[in-house]
């Protein structure tokens, strides 16, 4: 914790689907830079998701400081009980009653919203209407998507939400959601809607309205800039902020491990990092590998072995592949915290993905730790590869091109040794808080009018008087409940 004038500093509220030891990207990331802001002398407050079973839906718990690192969380007990429509995947009053409650037991300076599902975009508005400064990140697509990737229910890429497309996805994935089967046929904010193109278009416009509510909106590539454009949200309103990688630790630390582990002589393993579900194209990587002639080349994934929105079928293609070529290893999943050991043991990483992914962390910890990458050309993903400086960039889908680059990476090892040596991310961890602390500091002075007192300086800001939301956020939820 960074140490300064008593009672300086920043209170951030984060509010998150999933919080650290969770797995997920985002969930990495949330956790590196509310450590990071610990370190600036800021506090950093979490509400997230509790899933586990045998909860109160909505009740509320506060983790110990030991599970937390010294980050305050509070977790809301759901578990997409209660979904009787498509409204109720956007907007939730009784989610919102529950931040609301967080913000007067909490008062926080800013409030960071990273993720809303469970919660619901009508958060964004609750916030708002209390006064409090806000900001986003925009991590995923889940805001225009409510399956959260762009990809649909038979494989189809969508660029933009399109009702009627999504209307008939949302009947394919969540029957009990639609209209056409009885579900209740009604928008955000009770409006009545004819069917399930309509619903879909009603949570679309809602969802984008919410997204004027923060003051500022951030994505982590300009890839991901460009769908949220495409979809209606204004270019100016959208910042460019990439996340951050500690190159040099995470390097140092693969190394060590690596001096530990025993491999077999002249064997390369491929691995993959993340949940094993089809939009991240998985089953292609795999139906490639048994195509190429490459007896050395071994493949690991190291993920958590979800149902996707209850769609086993990839899975269990990726097993029965498994089952009978014992040189493809489902490897389970992991926590973050055995990131170097799992890379200890790859001569390279792939993201096959076929949706539009909005950074890739997974890759780029890969490239921080020096290894090469194979990437789709989906997404932000080419620039992890930097532009195949550091690796081969794919067509995604296209299982002989797949095919083609893992023998390529198999024999070619001067081309290997050619990647493993490009330069790796140098934007730090640091460097990612800083640009969002000013942002925070911006935000509350244009918000509030008041200067925040700050442990550290920030070059071109002048510190003050500290700024507080407690008493607005404890109007806005008493209101909430008596009217007021």
């Amino acid at each position: 914790m960074g140490k300064g004038v008593k009672g300086a500093g920043l209170d951030v509220g984060f509010v998150v689907q999933g919080w650290h030891p969770d797995p997920g990207g985002v969930e990495t990331h949330t956790f590196a830079l509310a450590r990071e802001l610990a370190a600036r002398g800021h506090r950093a407050h979490v509400l997230a998701l509790d899933s586990r079973e045998g909860l109160e839906p909505y009740s509320t718990r506060v983790e110990g400081a030991e599970v937390g690192h010294g980050i305050e969380v509070r977790r809301m007990a759901y578990r997409y009980h209660d979904h009787r429509g498509l409204v109720d995947l956007v907007q939730s009053r009784r989610a919102e009653d529950v931040v609301l409650a967080w913000l007067a037991e909490t008062p926080c300076d800013v409030i960071h919203v990273h993720h809303l599902t469970g919660f619901g975009a009508g958060a964004l508005r609750a916030i708002a209407e209390v006064g409090q400064p806000l900001v986003m990140s925009l991590h995923d697509y889940w805001m225009l998507c409510p399956r959260g990737q762009m990809y649909r229910w038979d494989g189809v890429v969508c660029s933009t939400p399109e009702p009627k497309a999504c209307g008939e996805c949302i009947a394919r994935t969540w029957p009990h959601l639609a209209a056409a089967n009885g579900a209740k046929a009604v928008g955000p904010d009770e409006q009545p809607v004819a069917d399930d193109a309509a619903a879909a278009g009603a949570r679309t416009r809602f969802a984008l309205a919410m997204l004027e509510q923060p003051a500022r909106l951030f994505v982590p590539s300009r890839a991901a800039q460009e769908v949220f454009v495409a979809s209606g949200v204004a270019r100016a309103r959208l910042q460019l902020c990439e996340y951050g990688i500690d190159a040099e630790p995470l390097r140092r630390a693969v190394a060590a491990e690596r001096a530990k582990c025993a491999r077999e002589l002249g064997e390369l393993v491929v691995g993959v990092l993340g949940a094993l579900v089809a939009s991240k194209g998985v089953l292609d990587l795999a139906r490639a590998f048994t195509q190429t002639d490459a007896p050395n080349l071994r493949l690991e994934f190291h993920g958590p072995e979800w149902a996707y929105h209850g769609d086993e079928t990839t899975l269990e293609a990726l097993r029965a592949l498994a089952r009978g070529d014992s040189r493809i290893r489902l490897r389970g999943e992991f926590a973050h915290s055995e990131l170097a050991r799992v890379l200890a043991g790859l001569d390279a990483v792939a993201a096959p993905s076929v949706w539009h992914e909005t950074f890739g962390l997974a890759v780029r910890e890969a490239r921080a730790a020096g290894l090469p990458v194979l990437v789709s050309d989906m997404g932000a993903l080419s620039d992890a590869a930097q532009g195949g400086a550091a690796g081969l960039v794919v067509r995604a889908g296209d299982v002989f091109a797949w095919r083609d680059a893992l023998g390529r990476f198999a024999k070619d090892r001067a081309a290997r040794e050619r990647w493993a040596g490009a330069p790796p991310p140098t934007r730090t961890v640091a460097a990612m808080a800083g640009e969002l602390e000013r942002a925070y500091v911006e935000t509350i002075v244009a918000k509030t009018g008041r200067m925040p007192r700050l442990v550290q300086p920030i070059e071109g800001l002048s510190s003050g008087p500290a700024s507080s939301a407690g008493a607005s956020a404890k109007k806005g939820f008493w209101g909430r409940l008596f009217g007021g």
